[in-house]
């Protein structure tokens, strides 16, 4: 049975979307009984997931203050994730913005080992014009590189596959939009005790700096923040905003099924889990026309300005008190995101493309190489 190696920034309980996607999936794939299933993550694995573990050490100090996904691993663990990378017959990088990933990447490459690069992320919004340089440099440097020179490259959304295509250089990039559990999240018989719901990072790309600004301007709503990050919404300075850090899909789920209204002001190449997810537990959505998805039926779809100058602010003022005062149809908004994100379909596309290549060896290699130079040998043997 072939052996998949799957390589994510952290597992599941740490709360971010990717994880969970990597978690959906490497379960769904490991029960299908076709391929034996390895994820190697950061931090302690969950028990109950019904794959393999392979638990990475990292410092994410940077992450903790920046907001940005960057990790940096334990030299010994990149040993352990070498050697688990010339054991797989594919190996599966959800996302290049990590140095682990990376240098999977680059082992598998030096061994002619397949890769499938799924990019869930693009441009990281930051105030910082110092942070943006550096964005465009590791863009050009680092990441434009993975990306050539994966044997296959995966995009999220249409959205995020355009935002790739200078760094693509002529790549194909397939698109396989994320599935979701629409068991987890479905209607259900809750008081809808939230009047508006924020669930996602709190950093300024996924628009948490809206959340205060309308707390303040509408004190009769109860506003919740769900999620973590180094921007968390100041509970003291507004009464009518409560926070819950790292909540698990379980209690995600329950928190969609008691808000009115979700809103996503993300600042992103597409649409994240939240739209999918809300709607599927019959709550209607406010997103920006970045994160809004043309088969999905989200109330109203604004535009956003970081900044968030007054006028802005206005806008989403009003769309929530208009989606507030309307009358939905649960029902109607879980059948349109059954239609279109289906996890087993997700599942099933990703079946394919990893048989597909194993099915054709010669197109294990691509011609070019993130570092022709170098050896995985010599690495495996400084790393372990």
């Amino acid at each position: 049975m072939p052996e998949l190696l799957m390589i994510s920034s952290h597992f599941i309980d740490h709360g971010g979307g990717l994880e969970r996607v990597a978690d959906d999936l490497a379960r769904q794939l490991a029960e299908d009984d076709r391929f034996v299933v390895t994820l190697a993550a950061h931090g302690p694995a969950p028990a109950r997931l019904g794959y393999g573990t392979l638990c990475l050490r990292a410092s994410g100090m940077a992450e903790r203050v920046t907001g940005l996904p960057l990790l940096f691993p334990h030299p010994t663990d990149l040993g352990a994730l070498a050697k688990a990378v010339r054991k797989a017959d594919v190996v599966v990088l959800h996302d290049n913005l990590y140095l682990a990933n990376l240098i999977a990447q680059w082992v598998a490459q030096r061994r002619g080992i397949p890769t499938i690069l799924i990019k869930h992320s693009g441009w990281v919004h930051s105030p910082s014009a110092l942070m943006r340089i550096a964005q465009s440099i590791a863009n050009r440097l680092v990441l434009g590189p993975s990306l050539r020179s994966a044997t296959r490259c995966v995009a999220v959304t249409a959205a995020k596959r355009d935002s790739l295509s200078h760094l693509a250089r002529g790549r194909n990039i397939e698109i396989i939009e994320n599935g979701i559990d629409t068991s987890l999240f479905s209607i259900r018989n809750m008081e809808r005790d939230i009047d508006v719901l924020f669930v996602g990072r709190f950093v300024d790309k996924k628009g948490i700096g809206l959340v205060e600004r309308l707390a303040a301007q509408m004190p009769e709503c109860r506003f919740l923040c769900a999620g973590f990050g180094p921007a968390a919404p100041d509970r003291g300075k507004h009464g009518n905003i409560d926070v819950v850090e790292r909540p698990d899909p379980a209690e995600i789920a329950r928190l969609y099924a008691r808000a009115r209204v979700v809103i996503v002001p993300a600042h992103s190449e597409g649409t994240p889990l939240v739209v999918p997810e809300s709607l599927a537990c019959g709550t209607p959505v406010i997103a920006s026309r970045q994160a809004a998805h043309p088969d999905l039926p989200v109330a109203i779809a604004l535009p956003i300005d970081l900044d968030w100058p007054d006028a802005i602010v206005l806008q989403w003022k009003a769309a929530i008190a208009v989606t507030l005062a309307e009358k939905t149809d649960p029902r109607s908004l879980h059948e349109a995101v059954n239609a279109h994100f289906s996890l087993a379909a997700t599942t099933r596309r990703y079946t394919a493309l990893i048989e597909e290549i194993i099915d054709a060896p010669h197109n294990h290699s691509p011609q070019r190489a993130m570092h022709p130079e170098a050896s995985a040998d010599n690495f495996a043997s400084g790393a372990s």
